[in-house]
């Protein structure tokens, strides 16, 4: 059971932690043989007064009866606080209601959307198309459970508020490190079967409306045909990695012995900050895909390791290689006949008269709908103000890389923005402005939960822990 704060370890029988260790020496002092005891006696003095009541029974008595007495009792006391159920409970605010169940219940729907940015019916249809999450959750370790609602709540008042785990235990009056193993449970199982939403193009959903989409940009935002999907790079900043024991260990793995590479690896100077890069591709219905690098590589690089180059360049209207599906994108990108960056002023100066009319026009025509990335990205740090909270975000946690965690951590954000925009019709503000509108929440996870996504691309190197059961999750929560 929850011990309250008003407690003390005393009071109810048990040796605070901070004196085990100080408890051991004296036991340890008073086994020893008798010409020892003045050891005994300099431990308590040293101690100011720590055992004071300890001080009392045994320089008080001194025959060794009652001596052999109060190291039983000792002994007792340390066999109690190791054995007793309530050692691995930290003291908690015992609340005056039951703990949480049902949030859509308990709460207003206006205090249920502030708490985790979801309407109650929005809320609803998410959990009841998120097939592969079971219906409750269970932590093998600690037995912690609680059903799928519950626990995509708690991940959300998590997303959503840029606070401590104080904060979250306190709305849904249960224990904080019940919150953070919930946390856990839900955060693998998303990330198992979900993630590869936006990693991936659903091409079963997405090749059929291609056409469709074209003549629904031209008409909607003038932009020239065949304009489907648009790309930008987006800073994140983190915490530096630090120059400690573990920057020291990656350093010595990757073959290294300069601690400065890992600073180097993680930080841009014309950013200014050490962080992640977020490549950002929107699709025409509001749709978001991601991809996240740290800051220091180039965008050209990120785009060709994640694979999203290849999957945006066999796309083709009704299947005609005349009419290549069209990605407009930065230079750093390259051009391609689909990614179609702006034109910078020096290759618009090296075109001749005719060709530099047509690539200013083309340039003034997808400008429009291009600043739709931007719109999306915010909406998103907006929207989970924890992602944007970069001092809670590290680097390196728990002697390893936090890497691959926040790489997820932005990714299953972005799959949320992306329910939250398909649930009851709501839509992405771009959705206004493209004139598209979006699936709903069963159309965009059909192909997941059906196992019709294409595999997810596995980097060398990289291990997320997400495949196996029972390997340990190392983020920062």
């Amino acid at each position: 059971m929850p011990v309250s704060e008003n407690e003390t370890a005393m009071s109810r029988g048990r040796v605070p932690s901070y004196l085990r260790r100080q408890m051991s020496q004296f036991m340890s002092s008073l086994l020893c043989r008798r010409r020892r005891f003045a050891e005994a006696q300099l431990v308590l003095l040293q101690r100011n007064g720590s055992f004071s009541s300890f001080q009392i029974a045994f320089f008080s008595q001194y025959n060794r009866r009652r001596q052999r007495q109060l190291l039983c009792d000792m002994m007792s006391m340390l066999y109690y606080h190791y054995i007793s159920y309530d050692m691995v409970h930290r003291p908690v605010t015992l609340f005056q209601q039951q703990p949480v169940d049902n949030p859509m219940e308990e709460f207003s729907c206006h205090r249920f959307y502030q708490l985790c940015g979801f309407w109650p019916d929005q809320f609803e249809e998410v959990s009841n198309n998120l097939l592969l999450i079971p219906e409750r959750i269970h932590c093998n370790r600690t037995r912690c459970s609680a059903t799928k609602s519950l626990a995509l709540f708690v991940l959300l008042r998590r997303w959503k508020k840029a606070d401590g785990w104080d904060d979250v235990a306190h709305t849904v009056r249960r224990g904080r490190v019940w919150c953070i193993h919930i946390y856990r449970l839900i955060f693998s199982l998303l990330a198992r079967h979900y993630r590869r939403v936006v990693q991936v193009l659903d091409y079963r959903r997405i090749i059929p409306l291609l056409a469709e989409w074209s003549d629904e940009m031209v008409i909607n935002t003038g932009c020239t045909p065949d304009v489907i999907f648009f790309t930008d790079g987006k800073p994140w900043k983190t915490t530096r990695p630090g120059r400690g024991p573990t920057a020291q260990a990656l350093v010595t793995a990757a073959g290294g012995d300069n601690v400065n590479m890992m600073q180097q690896a993680y930080y841009n100077g014309h950013y200014g900050f050490c962080g992640a890069k977020v490549q950002h591709v929107l699709q025409a219905d509001g749709m978001c895909y991601s991809f996240t690098c740290p800051l220091r590589r180039h965008d050209a690089s990120v785009l060709r390791s994640s694979s999203m180059m290849t999957m945006l360049s066999v796309l083709y209207i009704n299947n005609d290689q005349a009419r290549p599906v069209k990605t407009v994108t930065d230079k750093a990108y390259g051009r391609t006949r689909h990614f179609r960056p702006l034109h910078t002023s020096l290759e618009l100066r090296l075109l001749n008269d005719n060709e530099r009319e047509a690539a200013e026009e083309e340039d003034s025509k997808n400008k429009g709908p291009r600043m739709g990335v931007e719109l999306s990205f915010n909406n998103i740090v907006r929207k989970f103000t924890h992602t944007d909270y970069f001092a809670s975000h590290r680097l390196l946690q728990q002697g390893r890389s936090n890497w691959p965690y926040l790489r997820t951590l932005w990714d299953l954000q972005v799959l949320f923005y992306n329910l939250f925009t398909c649930a009851q019709g709501h839509g992405n503000p771009c959705n206004v402005m493209f004139g598209i509108a979006p699936p709903t929440v069963a159309e965009y996870l059909f192909s997941a939960n059906n196992n019709r996504l294409i595999p997810m691309p596995v980097q060398d190197g990289e291990d997320d822990n997400f495949g196996v059961d029972d390997a340990p999750l190392y983020y920062n929560i």
